[in-house]
């Protein structure tokens, strides 16, 4: 059951000092004990710093999950900001209106931080004239703020706050109000802090499914999906993640970096029947081509496309300036975890001389060394070219891959990687064949991730070459795998990368229709690839990041300072 702000007080200390409506005075701390945050701050010590100067933070306001919110302030902290907004919930349902706020100075266990008056004022479209008297009293009792305060003491000593709280009752176009209001407010000195814990009152297995979802749709950032998510199903103020939200992407330019998802359930070893469900989220503009930081608690899985050391690419491959710089590209952006991508064609010992131009057959020395040296842990082998030369040939493939210990999976098998169930699935069959619709009903029916306690992820090879969105055929597809309980469906074959990923079925499945090329004998005049990026989550949850690549195979030219056979395509 969520933390009501009495058992936190029971927790942490004495009750509000009862002059919070003397206007003279700063608003009183609803805590007395500094222990708590102490604490969190100096466990959160060694939290990577962010990759950027970020716009702003989410985090959680339940002091059970004190790391948490330790951990996405010491994220900001190498910065320095003159201004916090922080968005939280009106709890106690004591705003009239849709939204209120302050100009008054706040105490904390740290000490007091100061109003930024004029910012204040400048709210006063949305919010009303500034609290005064018995309203006075929400900033001192809501810990959805006074939790932050002390963090924000701590770490931005001389920063200026503008509180802000949302009303329950509040709607998306009272949200869009908002976030014009704030917009003239935002500058490189601002970081717009978001107070907000997530699914409530659930089981965990239901909290769970519900945190996929926002995770789903804050990776897709579709604005008419998010403003569907219930309150407090999937968060306890809706309106502060929607402004959040439209502030970073709408006005400063901002993307979200989700690094944390955690439930009250993972703290405690007896079951919980009503859980609550925490996020930490970075919002920054975020280099494509750095890795997200490690975190405690989480595991990475990139996934990339369409992948052949066969024709073109393996003349490339065998210069060792090319080879450098293809392995320094893909390696600066996965950072050497672990990589799972679709693999186009037949490993062999040896390739028989005057092999047709269409049958993409490798040597295994060479891929199998590329797949090591780019720490791929796993393959999908569902697709037109596995069966290149026939069941001998993919039987030499899977040989070769299990030499190496390599993971595979063909035609509708599951394989676990990196803390997620991996599903390889092949819509086209044999190369130049016509039979395309090998995906039925009988083989999704067959999909299944046991007790759902890992992301069920697929890699689907399907559609039209030079394709970067679905037709009717893939759409159908992906609607039927996200009812089968696939989490994420990432494409392959149409050798160009989908730039922009999708939420389906109200979240339930992130959905990139096309990962493209990773390495593969194609220029970038018609050719184009990226990564995915998947954290993996303790509790069973994942956040996607697409990360555009460069083509590999123009850098391999560029690099061995010579143009060599370039393919005409994939059949």
């Amino acid at each position: 059951m969520a933390l009501t702000a009495s058992l936190l007080l029971l927790a942490f200390g004495p009750a509000i000092a009862r002059d919070c409506e003397d206007a003279a005075r700063p608003i009183p701390s609803l805590y007395a004990n500094e222990t708590p945050f102490r604490d969190a701050i100096e466990a959160a010590d060694t939290t990577p710093a962010a990759a950027t100067k970020l716009s702003g933070i989410t985090v959680p306001h339940h002091l059970l999950a004190a790391h948490l919110i330790a951990r996405g302030f010491e994220a900001a902290s190498d910065a320095t900001y003159r201004r916090v907004i922080v968005l939280f919930p009106d709890h106690f349902r004591a705003t009239r209106g849709m939204f209120a706020t302050i100009s008054r100075d706040f105490e904390t266990v740290f000490g007091r931080v100061d109003s930024d008056e004029e910012a204040v004022e400048a709210l006063a479209a949305v919010a009303g004239a500034p609290a005064v008297g018995a309203e006075a009293c929400l900033f001192a009792e809501d810990h959805g703020l006074q939790a932050m305060l002390p963090f924000i003491r701590h770490h931005f000593p001389d920063a200026r706050i503008v509180p802000l709280a949302i009303s329950i009752r509040s709607k998306r176009k009272d949200w869009e109000a908002a976030a014009a209001a704030l917009a003239p407010l935002l500058d490189d000195d601002t970081l717009v802090v978001q107070s907000t814990d997530f699914s409530h009152y659930l089981p965990h297995y239901e909290a769970r499914r519900h945190d996929q979802q926002t995770l789903n749709l804050i990776a897709a950032g579709t604005f008419d999906q998010i403003a569907l998510l219930r309150q407090p199903d999937h968060v306890d103020s809706l309106g502060a993640l929607y402004i959040q939200l439209k502030l970073q992407r709408g006005h400063a330019g901002t993307t979200p970096l989700v690094v944390a998802n955690e439930n009250q359930q993972q703290y405690d070893p007896l079951p919980v029947a009503e859980t609550t469900s925490y996020v930490v989220i970075q919002f920054g503009r975020f280099p494509d081509d750095v890795p997200a930081p490690d975190a405690e608690g989480t595991r990475f899985l990139y996934l990339a496309g369409d992948t052949s050391f066969a024709r073109a690419m393996q003349d490339a491959l065998l210069r060792e300036p090319a080879a450098e710089r293809v392995a320094e590209a893909v390696l600066r952006r996965t950072g050497g975890r672990p990589l799972a991508v679709n693999l186009e064609g037949v490993i062999l010992p040896n390739v028989p001389a005057g092999i047709d131009d269409m049958t993409l057959a490798m040597p295994q020395d060479l891929a199998i060394a590329w797949l090591k040296r780019l720490n791929v842990a796993a393959v999908s082998l569902a697709n037109n070219h596995a069966l290149d030369l026939g069941e001998q040939g993919l039987s030499e493939t899977r040989r070769a891959l299990d030499e190496a210990g390599i993971i595979h999976a063909g035609q509708g098998e599951t394989i676990r990687v990196a803390g997620v169930d991996l599903v390889a699935l092949t819509d086209l069959n044999v190369n130049g064949s016509y039979d395309n619709d090998l995906i039925t009903a009988d083989l999704l029916a067959g999909i299944a991730n046991g007790a759902g306690d890992r992301p069920l992820v697929a890699m689907v090879h399907w559609g039209r070459e030079y394709a970067d969105t679905p037709g009717p055929r893939e759409k159908f597809l992906a609607e039927a795998l996200a009812r089968r309980a696939v989490s994420g469906i990432f494409g392959g074959h149409s050798h160009v990368a989908s730039s922009e990923m999708q939420a389906l079925a109200g979240g339930d499945a992130l959905h990139l229709y096309s990962l493209g090329n990773f390495l593969f004998d194609q220029t970038a005049e018609k050719a184009s690839g990226a990564i995915v990026e998947l954290r993996i989550f303790e509790q069973g949850t994942f956040f996607g990041r697409l990360m555009p690549l460069p083509n590999l195979f123009d850098l391999a030219q560029e690099a061995a300072g010579q143009q060599v056979g370039i393919s005409s395509g994939d059949r």
